[in-house]
C-alpha cells in the first residue's frame, strides 16, 4: 500500500474507503462514507455502499476528491462501468491502493 505522504496529489491514484475486520473475518467500513454531489458538505449526500476502490479524477479544497468507477473484471466487458463519477468525498474516509487495484 502506498503513504498518503508520498502523494503529492490525489489525482491520478487509486483509493479504497477505509475498513476494519469484523470479529466474523468480514470487512465493514470504519465509518459511514458520504458522498456528495459537489465538494460541499451542504451538498445533497449519499451513504457509500459498495466497498470497491475507486480512481481519483480531481481533487478540491476541504479535502475533497472526486471518485470515478474502474473496470469490474467479473463483467464480460471490464470498461463498460469504468470512468463513472460517482461524486466527491473526503480523501480522509480512504486510503491509497497501489494502482494495480484500479486497472
Amino acid at each position: 500500500m502506498t503513504s498518503p505522504v508520498q502523494a503529492a496529489s490525489y489525482v491520478g491514484q487509486c483509493v479504497f474507503p477505509k475498513t476494519e475486520i469484523t470479529k466474523a473475518g468480514m470487512m465493514k467500513l470504519k465509518r459511514p462514507v458520504f458522498i456528495y454531489a459537489s465538494p460541499d458538505e451542504s451538498s445533497s449526500k449519499q451513504s457509500l455502499q459498495a466497498l470497491t476502490a475507486f480512481s481519483v479524477k480531481a481533487a478540491a479544497k476541504g479535502g475533497y476528491i472526486q471518485l470515478v468507477t474502474v473496470p469490474d473484471y467479473d463483467l464480460a466487458n471490464p470498461d463498460s462501468v469504468a470512468g463513472k463519477v460517482i461524486g466527491w468525498a473526503k480523501s480522509s474516509d480512504f486510503d491509497l491502493q497501489d494502482l494495480r487495484n484500479c486497472d
